[in-house]
């Protein structure tokens, strides 16, 4: 085929012009270092890096030659070169199927660890870390709540961290209602109530080994309710027997003290409630230790005649109504008219105390009696009719 005059005009032209040879490996990794070269060469020009001549080593630019500093500059032809890389859609498209994963949870130990290391621990601080350590082992898979909190050494940690800081001596922890809520726990379940009772024994002494005062035996006496509150829940046996044995070692160990009523009214009541109110499941006490607590409530001088008659009915072996049945035919006993702790308190322990005695009355074939004390329920306390709706009218 002839060609055409253009074509022709064309190779007069370019008459040396054709398709160039394919590079060889070699010349295509010199091509490709050629270009890696020019390129760091341009970043370190932009970016505040230059060679030096003196060695193989770079030197940082000062900020101010050029009058550039460190901001980010787009005009720049290699950050418009990464800027139209990074924002490629396929970029993007693969950010955005990319799932996103929260960070993991951290110990909150190690958070107290890490805050105790740079100086920055607090009792608010040290509480908020027990309370989150608390919450994360009941809510985990663990079968028990006492060996995971035994395990986590967390009441350890704290109880240093109070010896090294100096809040130990300074003894104001020991007031601090939320930090021994948290911490007592903790100590219990690592077999720390030595430690405990350590503190109660300086708060007793007042002998300037902590400096926070007790002249009345309040804090004593609200350091030992922790005590028999954090043993009555945190037993895998549910046993109150350690629980009766420290009552009655703390009544030994201060019963020359002015303040022993003080000192024992609160942590008394409270095992009071825990082997009444909370007895139905906990397995039965031994017949000497709880004779004993009893006994002890002679040495208190606010009346506890309510819990007595409660407490009569839950004699692990001889268990007995006279005294609930003295309360309930008694025409003055009133409910509180207030609806705060307190009050609530009292109608839940009547109302326990009444189920109780229909029970055992029940069970000692008293039927009469028994229909008596739930008529005497069903009238004076409408308002708990929950608790004992269910129990016929004999």
């Amino acid at each position: 085929m002839n060609t055409t005059k253009t074509l022709g005009s064309l190779k007069r032209v370019f008459p040396s012009w054709h398709q160039p040879m394919p590079l060889t490996t070699t010349e295509s990794k010199k091509l490709l270092d050629a270009l890696k070269t020019s390129f760091r060469s341009t970043l370190d020009k932009e970016h505040g890096w230059e060679a030096d001549e003196a060695g193989p080593h770079s030197k940082r630019r000062s900020a101010n030659q050029d009058g550039v500093g460190h901001e980010h500059h787009p005009q720049r032809p290699t950050d418009r070169h990464l800027d139209s890389i990074l924002s490629n859609p396929l970029f993007k498209q693969a950010t955005r199927n990319t799932p996103i994963t929260a960070p993991a949870k951290r110990d909150p130990m190690h958070v107290f660890d890490e805050a105790v290391s740079k100086g920055m621990m607090t009792r608010q601080a040290a509480t908020g870390c027990l309370m989150a350590k608390r919450r994360d082992i009941l809510q985990s898979d663990s079968l028990s709540v006492q060996a995971s909190m035994a395990d986590s050494h967390a009441g350890r940690r704290v109880v240093q961290w109070l010896r090294t800081s100096g809040e130990e001596r300074r003894g104001a922890f020991l007031a601090d209602n939320r930090l021994m809520k948290e911490l007592v726990g903790f100590m219990v379940a690592e077999g720390l109530e030595e430690v405990i009772w350590s503190w109660a024994h300086s708060l007793a002494k007042a002998d300037g080994n902590l400096a926070t005062e007790d002249p009345q035996g309040l804090l004593l006496g609200k350091l030992l309710s922790r005590l028999v509150d954090a043993k009555s829940r945190l037993m895998d046996d549910e046993s109150l027997d350690a629980v009766y044995a420290d009552i009655l070692r703390a009544d030994q160990t201060w019963r020359s003290s002015p303040n022993l009523p003080r000192i024992l009214q609160q942590p008394w009541r409270q095992l009071s409630w825990c082997s009444t109110v909370e007895a139905w499941n906990r397995p039965r006490p031994s017949d000497s230790l709880f004779e004993e607590y009893v006994h002890i409530s002679e040495h208190l001088t606010t009346p506890v005649q309510l819990d007595l008659a409660h407490l009569d009915l839950h004699h692990p072996t001889k268990p007995s109504h006279e005294r609930a049945m003295e309360f309930f035919h008694k025409k003055n006993w009133n409910l509180p008219q207030t609806s705060d702790a307190t009050g609530k308190r009292f109608t839940n322990r009547v109302a326990s105390m009444g189920m109780d005695t229909v029970k055992h009355l029940t069970q000692i074939g008293q039927v009469d009696q028994a229909s008596w004390v739930t008529e005497v329920l069903r009238t004076r306390l409408p308002q708990q009719s929950s608790w004992y709706g269910s129990i016929p009218v004999l």
